[in-house]
This record gives structure tokens, C-alpha cells and sequence, in this order.
């Protein structure tokens, strides 16, 4: 069976975090026992993967010195040589490696309990460019929810009145052509979604039942350690 490849964007500065993270970045954050990383490599490597690439820039010695000693031998190391927003770090990542179309991009601060190979499956038969995983969350006014119709997202709604919602979950799959023409610098959430909704050339894979955590703030970092302790929803396997 065919594998495919993943980005792992975690060069950012965990600016919501530095309360509590004590210059930290978010994805080597402790999960009991574990780090924050750990339980993505640990989810991700249930599904047809091959190569995980690091997606780095905020002190990118530290994950480096996590890559080397991983237990994942598929890891790769791309740092970014300056800040460059989600879809120039992607970008990066293109024209820095012989990474394959179509392939996975993951926020490096959020989990999701998105089955990867169905996700791509459905991305396949419909001849996708570009695809976003969403989940059913009961506080979507938070993240601002997302609008679908006949599988293709056609609108992202910020900060909503309604509460329970479709939200970006932070789970993707692109094929390299869409980043062909961009900047160097940008965000896909910003710059690329909005103009691919225009065009109706951006899906969505629905996850109604899903165990979603973002851990981008202290509030649900301490959430995501409580159920580590208390349930071990996320414990590895």
C-alpha cells in the first residue's frame, strides 16, 4: 500500500503559551510522561506514513536533539532560516526536500483523532488539490467555524454566536501545485483558504466524533494533562 508524507509545523514562537511554557516550544511541552510531540508521532504513525518532516524555526536545537534521539527513524529536519507563516514554512519544506504529491500538513499544537488513510482515500477519488479536516466542536464561536456543502468547504465564519459548529482541525492534505505561484511568505489560513474557497477548490473530511484538543493556550495545555491523567485518551499505545 501506497505512503505518504507529513509536515509537521512546529516552528512557531508559543507566544500564548510563554506564561507557562518557560521558552518551551509548544510541541516539546510535557504531556505526563510524554511530550506534546510524542502523542501526534504516536497517532500519526498508525496510518500510511513514510517520511515526517519537522517543520522548524523557534529554537530548532531542541528539536533537532529530540529528532536524534526519537525512536521514529522516518524524521526529517527542515528549519525554516526565518519566520515565514504556515504556507511559506510548507513552501519551504517543498523546494528544501523531494517530498511526493499529495501529502498530510499537521499543526504542531493541536490532536485529532482523524483517520489519515480515509482522509486520503476520499482526497484521491475526487481529484482534490487541497483538502482540510474538520471536526463537530461544541465552541466554535472560539475558533470560528467553517460552512460545507456537497464536500467543499464554501465559507469560514469567525467568531459565530452559534456555539456548536465545524472547525478547522488542523489536519490537511495539498498537492505541491497550489504553492507553485505563492509568496515566500504566508499563511494558509489567511492568504491560501480564503482565495481557494473563492475558487470552490478547497474540501472538507468531516470528523463528527472527535477528540480535538488545541493546546495552543494554558487552559487547555492543563485540560490535555488532566485527561492524560485522569482518562488516558491520548495515552500511547
Amino acid at each position: 500500500m501506497k505512503k505518504y508524507s507529513i509536515v509537521i509545523l512546529v516552528g512557531g514562537f508559543g507566544t500564548r503559551l510563554e506564561k507557562i511554557s518557560n521558552g518551551i516550544p509548544k510541541a516539546l511541552m510535557p504531556i505526563g510522561d510524554s511530550l506534546f510531540i510524542d502523542l501526534i508521532l504516536n497517532e500519526v504513525s498508525h496510518y500510511n506514513i513514510d517520511n515526517i518532516y519537522l517543520s522548524m524555526h523557534y529554537k530548532s536545537d531542541l528539536f533537532v536533539e529530540y529528532a536524534n534521539k526519537s525512536k521514529y527513524n522516518n524524521l526529517i529536519n527542515i528549519i525554516e532560516p526565518l519566520p515565514m507563516g504556515t504556507g511559506g514554512a510548507i513552501k519551504y519544506v517543498i523546494e528544501n526536500s523531494d517530498i511526493k504529491s499529495p501529502f498530510f500538513v499537521i499543526n504542531g499544537d493541536t490532536l485529532s483523532s482523524v483517520n489519515l488513510n480515509k482522509m486520503m482515500e476520499i482526497f484521491l477519488l475526487n481529484n482534490y488539490k487541497a483538502m482540510i479536516g474538520v471536526s463537530k466542536h461544541s465552541d466554535s464561536k472560539r475558533y470560528g467555524s467553517v460552512s460545507i456543502d456537497n464536500g467543499k468547504i464554501v465559507s469560514f465564519n469567525e467568531k459565530q454566536k452559534t456555539s456548536e459548529g465545524w472547525i478547522n482541525n488542523g489536519h490537511y492534505i495539498f498537492d505541491k501545485s497550489i504553492f507553485k505561484n505563492s509568496a515566500k511568505i504566508f499563511s494558509i489560513e489567511k492568504d491560501m483558504f480564503p482565495r481557494l474557497v473563492k475558487k470552490e477548490e478547497v474540501a472538507a473530511f468531516e470528523v463528527p466524533n472527535d477528540k480535538f484538543i488545541d493546546m495552543g493556550i494554558p487552559k487547555d495545555y492543563e485540560l490535555l494533562c488532566e485527561m492524560q491523567r485522569k482518562d488516558k485518551l491520548w495515552n500511547l499505545k
